[in-house]
């Protein structure tokens, strides 16, 4: 696969203070013994990429420069030097998805020797400090390349690219954290593009016995039950609903973490019940102890997933299990998108490409 002539890329890079990814022509990396230089095929859009470019987000004291783009899919166009012996799986051609946590996968380290690399404390995130995927190329760490099981025709890059996040970050919470049971009934609170891809995950991959989601939007709800929901019910009318049908819920998955959809999922969650944190709306929740308590509950969180909980995302995605919804756009038109996702006007996820 030839690379151009001018070995010149487009890219779309954070820079300190920027508000919006600046377009560069940069050079196309060479990898190093142990790396792969992909072409990128896709490269998703998530609220991580807003938060980074937000003054009061995460990025507001960032020093660094880098190539924005964590969610990606390409295909290998060229071997680091140690790559054929060390991973015979990957060789020119080869169709991957990227897993960015970029951990060390270290057995010194407190996270990775136990199988939580999403936790690993000395990772650089591509596309969140390392240089990722919006761009026409992207050099990584050949540990980071997960083979994508058929062909691009079969699970289309876009899909591939999202999958690495939107689809992950459900999937972790919901089988590696949680460990959903099949006998559990499950409230999905808030269904964007994490809480769609839960609803399906939760249905079709782990078999739970009831799937109920909710959201104000009244369109997330018609989606809901397009990805396998047994109901949707608008949040308004979610205790009505729960009082009329005598639903007990077991287990509430709250994809927005704001403090009024906590205090919402302790009053409704069953006693002994489990409560997941996923989404970030809020910095800080608040409860009482002695509420918990009361109901004998279990609070947790989830962060990301695992490399080996991706390649189980992209076998179920495979074998039709789950079938996340996105949208693709010209990678130049990721400044638009941004802001679409900002304010609310995305339907679905979307992937840019180059």
């Amino acid at each position: 696969m030839e690379l151009p002539a001018d070995g010149k890329m487009s890219a779309y890079r954070f820079r300190p203070q920027a508000t919006i990814p600046i377009h560069e022509e940069i050079p196309i990396p060479s990898p190093g013994p142990d790396e792969v230089l992909i072409r990128v095929l896709a490269g998703g859009v998530c609220h991580s990429d807003v938060d980074l470019l937000d003054p009061n987000g995460f990025g507001a004291n960032a020093t660094y420069t880098c190539t924005m783009g964590h969610e990606s899919a390409g295909l290998v166009v060229a071997l680091g030097s140690s790559v054929p012996s060390t991973y015979p799986e990957l060789t020119i051609g080869s169709y991957i998805a990227v897993y960015s946590v970029n951990a060390c996968f270290k057995a010194s380290c407190v996270a990775c020797r136990i199988g939580r690399d999403n936790l690993c404390p000395n990772a650089t995130w591509l596309g969140l400090g390392g240089n990722g995927a919006w761009a026409s190329h992207c050099v990584l760490r050949a540990i980071l390349a997960v083979p994508v099981p058929g062909n691009i025709h079969t699970l289309p890059p876009a899909v591939a690219a999202i999958a690495t996040d939107a689809v992950l970050t459900p999937y972790h919470a919901l089988k590696t954290c949680i460990r959903l049971e099949p006998e559990q009934t499950v409230l999905v609170v808030g269904a964007g593009g994490l809480g769609l891809n839960a609803v399906s995950i939760a249905k079709n991959c782990l078999r739970a016995r009831y799937v109920l989601a909710t959201d104000i939007r009244e369109s997330s709800l018609t989606q809901a039950l397009e990805m396998g929901a047994d109901h949707a019910v608008l949040m308004g009318g979610l205790v009505g609903f729960l009082q009329e049908s005598q639903t007990v819920i077991d287990v509430v998955v709250d994809f927005v973490g704001s403090q009024q959809t906590f205090d919402m999922a302790v009053s409704l969650v069953a006693p002994g019940g489990r409560i997941q944190v996923v989404g970030l709306h809020d910095k800080i929740l608040q409860f009482a102890p002695t509420e918990l308590m009361a109901k004998d509950l279990t609070v947790g969180s989830s962060f990301c997933g695992t490399k080996a909980d991706l390649v189980e995302v992209l076998a179920a995605i495979a074998d039709g299990k789950i079938q996340p919804k996105v949208e693709t756009r010209p990678l130049e038109d990721c400044i638009q998108v941004l802001d679409d996702l900002r304010n609310g006007k995305l339907k679905n996820r979307v992937a840019l490409i180059p």
